[in-house]
């Protein structure tokens, strides 16, 4: 049998990696598929069938790097045998029409093909397996792939998927799982256990469902070895109160996850695994729907310049930064950053600050290529150099000053502000306004206005103004609570609220929601809001990262505070249900 050599050949010379098992329940999926490739085409070979299922059910797992070295081990044990992916004409097209009505269609048709498959992949994983673990790093595209399956299958399928998703690290255990009194032996449903009951119930005659629960969040081997019983063939939820619930047929588990770096042997062999790589995708397709974006509300001659800009500009910098590349063979440092990024970040920074400056159509914006470059020059300084630290950024301005050949100001790039509207570039000093002794204030509260404080209150507001979440990064003593708060004092007090959390070494996630459930109210069902009618409310979190590290390194608030900024709202942790926060 064939089947046993590749999993062994596989174990030995492919890389290891944490979501890599070769077992007997690897084995078991192998075989079941290739049951089902029997059944659907008798007439093909046995050996066809059996390299086609070790083939489509091992690859979806695998790294970059592993790929090839894979199909170069399954063509030594089949010599001379070639077989097509299995056909799944109908769903592929239904995917490919879907990402093209979400301008996910790039340019690079290899590439979306293969983010295509990827879909397809999750889908024949999902086939064979109740619980899979969509695994790969931030920006990989793993929430896209899930949702664009999701939303096909209601075509292909005819049945609609509904999704709940829940951040496992942002509770704990017993708000999970559930809690049983010791005295009174009164039952608490915890967040989980009151889902997964609520899905596990018969569908409605006529009304073909899929339901999904999908953890976005780490996994350990605290909190996830509580499901190994539902994760295997038994598919049995145990409580505590000694309920046992089924996984019904129409349900399925999905685990959006980094690594699996804590997850233990026996929860990685239960789940199928689909590895969603990021240097398959990167940065160039989020680029390319965003142009389409503004070529659909400009024209034509903007989104044009704004390619060459980019071809210009952007993949010079992100090599300089992230490689060291300055354009010839030689090799340099890498630029240090204060807070790790990744290249597609970058990218959707400068996209958002290019989006908050752009003028309406109706007021005559800049088009041509030779309008929109220094403009593009300064949003590139503040987005890719942003977070640069301060002994790198000189080097990065004389990197994107000898890139542009443009005659610019002999100071530093990061000095200099530029004007959309009177298409002039102006030094920060001589924004910043002459300083007046107030009579009244202490002296605790007076802010004597510098370059660094009037850069920076503008790219808040900059990033305010689109309704996107700002993160400052720096050292004690550098003025980035007065900055901030300096700058909301400027706001329409009509117009805006603000509410300062300050987080700690000892605040929990419980004490992030009570602060934050008390400044909102309810406004419709389910749908939440600011208290004061009218007015938008900026939540201001000081010390972000000060809350304490849990075993395995996760800090619930902040967990719960990345589900509130993905998702726009929390659970309710008394009647666990959803509130969407506007």
């Amino acid at each position: 049998m064939s089947a046993v050599p590749v999993d062994k050949l596989s174990k030995e010379q492919l890389s290891k990696q944490y979501h890599y098992d070769f077992g007997l329940r690897a084995l078991k999926s192998v075989l079941v598929m290739a049951g089902q490739l029997k059944r659907n085409h008798s007439d093909l070979p046995e050996d066809i069938v059996l390299m086609r299922a070790l083939r489509d059910m091992n690859m979806p797992k695998f790294v970059f790097e592993d790929v090839p070295l894979f199909q170069g081990l399954i063509n030594d044990l089949f010599p001379g045998i070639k077989a097509d992916r299995v056909g799944y004409e109908d769903l592929n097209q239904i995917i490919v029409d879907y990402m093209e009505k979400c301008n996910n269609h790039h340019s690079d048709d290899e590439l979306f093909y293969k983010q295509v498959d990827k879909v397809v992949q999750l889908y024949e994983t999902m086939l064979t397996r109740h619980t899979t673990m969509v695994v790969g790093p931030t920006g990989a595209g793993k929430s896209v792939i899930i949702d664009t399956l999701a939303k096909s299958l209601k075509e292909f399928l005819g049945s609609t998927t509904v999704t709940h998703v829940i951040n496992p690290k942002m509770i704990t255990l017993n708000e999970l799982y559930g809690v049983l009194d010791p005295d009174s032996r009164d039952w608490t449903d915890g967040l989980l256990s009151r889902i997964f009951k609520d899905i596990n119930v018969d569908l409605i005659e006529g009304k073909p469902e899929q339901r999904w629960i999908i953890y976005d969040g780490d996994v350990d081997a605290v909190w996830v070895e509580n499901m190994n019983s539902v994760m295997d063939d038994n598919r049995i939820l145990t409580l505590a109160n000694g309920d046992r619930i089924r996984l019904l047929k129409h349900c399925a588990m999905l685990f959006e996850v980094f690594d699996l770096q804590y997850a233990s042997p026996a929860t990685i062999s239960r789940c199928g695994m689909v590895f969603v790589d990021a240097k398959n995708l990167r940065y160039a397709p989020f680029w390319e729907k965003w142009v389409k974006l503004k070529q659909e509300k400009y024209n034509e001659t903007m989104a044009e310049s704004l390619r060459e800009l980019y071809q210009k500009y952007v993949p010079p910098c992100i090599d300089r930064i992230f490689e060291g590349q300055t354009g010839g063979e030689e090799l340099v440092a890498r630029l240090e950053m204060i807070t790790p990024r990744t290249d597609l970040n970058l990218v959707q920074q400068l996209c958002r600050l290019i989006d908050s400056q752009l003028p309406e159509p109706d007021q005559n914006p800049p088009e041509e290529f030779d309008q929109l470059e220094k403009f593009f020059v300064f949003c590139l300084m503040w987005s890719l150099g942003g977070c640069l630290l301060e002994s790198d950024r000189e080097t990065f301005s004389e990197f994107v000053r000898d890139l542009s050949g443009l005659i610019l100001s002999n100071n530093s790039l990061y000095d200099t502000f530029f004007d959309i509207k009177t298409q002039s570039m102006v030094r920060w000093e001589e924004m910043v306004d002459p300083y007046t002794a107030p009579a009244s204030k202490k002296f605790a509260q007076i802010l004597v206005p510098t370059v660094d404080t009037v850069r920076y209150a503008w790219l808040l507001k900059q990033i305010m103004s689109l309704k996107r979440p700002a993160l400052f990064c720096g050292e004690s003593g550098t003025a980035k609570t007065v900055t901030v708060q300096a700058c909301f004092q400027t706001l329409d007090s009509d117009k805006y609220q603000t509410l300062n959390i300050n987080f700690s070494s000892r605040t929990s996630a419980a004490d992030f929601k009570a602060n934050f459930s008390e400044n909102i109210d309810k406004k419709t069902f389910k749908q939440y809001g600011p208290k004061a009618a009218g007015k938008k409310m900026i939540v201001f979190i000081d010390d972000m990262n000060m809350p304490m590290l849990e075993y395995y390194g996760a800090q619930p608030p902040i967990e719960l505070l990345r589900q509130v900024v993905d998702y726009h709202g929390f659970y309710d942790q008394k009647k666990l249900f959803w509130k969407h926060v506007q």
